[in-house]
């Protein structure tokens, strides 16, 4: 069992505030930090990077739309975590620059990120404007020799304007994607909660996050001729992610399983999507509502607290018996959820708060989620919620 040796916490988006949260997880045994923020409190590279550059402790995490702290959500503040062990931090910065997939596997394969790599449970933090996450998710996954597990979250703000967002002891910094190795055993619940609406239709033509034809017509005439068929919006009048936030598309993968798709823009009849989308994959659009996402949730929520998910919980003093192996419990949750869900979305918190009484309960409000899925491949996922315990 492991144990989480400091948490802290304010409400407030002063940088003195976050000053001060520092000096006591310094005065603490903690060894290693890490630091979660909202976006709303504006902090620049010019006051953070002095805060961070001269801490002696190895520290990761970043700046995110929201933030979660037991079963509130915050819009401003900051969380500490401190850990019992030194933890391995590795920061793969200018990633932009990286054009091929040679260059790219090079990078990955420098010695001085060996020792964060070889470890077998990873935390993923990263710019969600950053290029390539899913090819560098790609390139770990195939120099990886030994089966991990990994719970991730991109950070940044819903302008998708890119700034620095990734806390490090280099700074704060952008264009980064950040694994951290921790000393645990993870126990990972991943769960969506959308349904098939209609199709499938066949991604005829694609690039990267930009899907332009489906069943070789315009993608965006596709999907707005079908929404306006089955419901009551119009995309001539209503804002396209007022509409899109409710129809997702979803990748059906080889096992059947579907990997959600935000589509967050329009451009020359094109759908631009967070995420890639594959030429040649079959695709859905998706519907869901507001219980459905929350239960959703539980069932990750509830996943995530039974460390040996082949076995078959027989009674709920099982369960509760498995729940005290946990000091912590972090959730990385689509922004869109919340965005979709609205008043309601403290729901969805309070039902994973719920489950999670018995451990520290925190995390974040993200831009896309990184998980391991069924099938061991590692994901970028969207309008998902991923929960981890250690």
């Amino acid at each position: 069992m492991a144990t989480t040796l400091f948490c802290w916490h304010t409400t407030s988006p002063l940088l003195t505030e976050l000053e001060q949260g520092i000096a006591l997880a310094k005065q603490s045994p903690a060894k290693s930090l890490l630091i979660l923020s909202c976006n709303q409190n504006n902090y620049t590279p010019a006051q953070l990077d002095p805060i961070l550059t001269q801490l002696d402790l190895p520290v990761c995490g970043g700046i995110y739309p929201l933030i979660i702290h037991q079963k509130n959500v915050l819009e401003q503040g900051s969380l500490i975590i401190g850990f019992n062990e030194h933890i391995n931090i590795a920061n793969f910065t200018h990633l932009s620059a990286i054009k091929t997939e040679k260059a790219l596997e090079a990078y990955l394969s420098d010695p001085q990120y060996a020792i964060t790599i070889a470890e077998s449970s990873l935390l993923m933090f990263y710019d969600s404007l950053v290029n390539g996450v899913e090819n560098f998710l790609d390139t770990l996954f195939e120099l990886l020799d030994h089966d991990i597990s990994i719970a991730g979250g991109g950070a940044g703000n819903l302008d998708f304007i890119q700034k620095p967002c990734i806390y490090s002891n280099q700074g704060l910094l952008s264009d980064t994607i950040q694994l951290a190795a921790l000393p645990y055993d993870l126990s990972i619940g991943i769960a969506h909660g959308w349904e098939t609406f209609k199709g499938p239709f066949l991604v005829s033509e694609a690039q990267g996050q930009t899907v332009h034809s489906l069943n070789y017509l315009p993608a965006f005439e596709t999907y707005k001729n079908i929404i306006e068929s089955e419901s009551d919006y119009c995309f001539d009048t209503d804002d396209f992610f007022e509409i899109a936030k409710h129809f997702p598309l979803g990748i059906e993968d080889i096992n059947h399983n579907l990997i959600v798709r935000d589509p967050i823009l329009a451009i020359n009849n094109q759908l631009q999507c967070l995420g890639n989308v594959p030429v040649n994959s079959m695709v859905y659009l998706l519907k869901s509502n507001i219980d459905t996402l929350i239960d959703s949730a539980k069932q990750a929520a509830i996943t995530s607290l039974t460390p040996n998910r082949n076995t078959i919980t027989t009674s709920i003093n099982d369960l509760i018996q498995y729940k005290h192996e946990f000091s912590a419990t972090m959730v990385f949750d689509c922004i869109s959820r919340d965005l979709y869900m609205q008043e309601d979305f403290s729901r969805e918190i309070a039902v994973i708060a719920q489950q999670c009484q018995h451990s520290t309960l925190f995390g974040v409000l993200s831009l896309g989620e990184i998980a391991k899925n069924k099938s061991g491949a590692i994901r970028l996922l969207n309008k998902s919620t991923v929960i981890i315990s250690w």
